[in-house]
């Protein structure tokens, strides 16, 4: 088992993936197949079922990406059978407090580091060393949406098997009561970054296209996800369009 986001992150490089929201396997062969390194499946926003997930992580094994889940909700049931089905790593949304990231955190190792139930599943085929190798490889993401976990982003990011700070900038926008791309909204942004670096985990965003993702980049972002396969079909099929009628 070899994480490509933990060694790219730990050679002080940008890790860019992208997100998965179609729910169509074959979305994420293609996009898997274009070369992104990671594919993160969208279970909150998307209506994914426990096997359509278990397919569309293997549509992106099938192309050598590595996939993540963002989760629908906190339960350690949620996390179990997401990480049993062969989720690399959980991206869990909505976290505000350490002590929120603390019990996530946990949710995703074994005891005695954590309190994950031991089963026979799917994620067991992904190596004969699974259980031993599992606390170390799988990523735990994050993703602040609010200001309170802008406040405690560094305790956050400090808590022991967080791995990766991540934010959700509309949901925060939307919090703050602000347009997104105000000053305020991208003070918020910068102080988040700033509070992993404090902690020394990386910190990451979703960025629209690739001029965004570069500049993030040159601003100290790590994790990068970058647009999402609904939202490419949307863009190219409007370009192409216009291309076509002169518009």
């Amino acid at each position: 088992m070899h994480n490509i986001i933990r060694q790219t992150l730990a050679a002080g490089k940008p890790s860019v993936g992208s997100w998965l929201n179609l729910g169509a396997p074959l979305a994420a062969e293609i996009m898997a197949a274009a070369g992104y390194p990671w594919l993160c499946i969208d279970a909150e926003h998307t209506p994914y079922d426990m096997d359509s997930i278990a397919h569309m992580l293997r549509a992106i094994e099938s192309r050598g990406a590595l996939p993540l889940v963002r989760a629908w909700d906190h339960a350690p049931q949620t996390a179990a059978r997401l990480l049993d089905a062969g989720a690399r790593g959980i991206c869990f949304p909505h976290v505000s407090t350490p002590e929120q990231a603390r019990s996530l955190a946990r949710s995703m190792r074994y005891p005695p580091r954590g309190v994950r139930s031991i089963g026979s599943s799917r994620c067991t085929t992904l190596s004969p060393q699974y259980r031993t190798l599992a606390d170390d490889d799988l990523l735990c993401i994050v993703q602040i949406e609010d200001m309170e976990g802008i406040g405690n982003a560094e305790a956050i990011a400090r808590i022991p098997d967080v791995d990766i700070g991540f934010l959700g900038p509309t949901d925060l926008a939307a919090s703050m009561g602000v347009t997104p791309g105000s000053d305020e909204h991208e003070q918020a942004l910068q102080s988040f970054r700033e509070g992993c670096a404090r902690a020394g985990k990386p910190s990451g965003i979703p960025v629209a296209d690739g001029d965004t993702a570069r500049r993030r980049i040159l601003e100290g972002f790590q994790f990068i996800d970058l647009s999402s396969d609904m939202a490419l079909l949307q863009m190219g099929a409007a370009m192409e369009l216009g291309i076509a009628l002169n518009r």
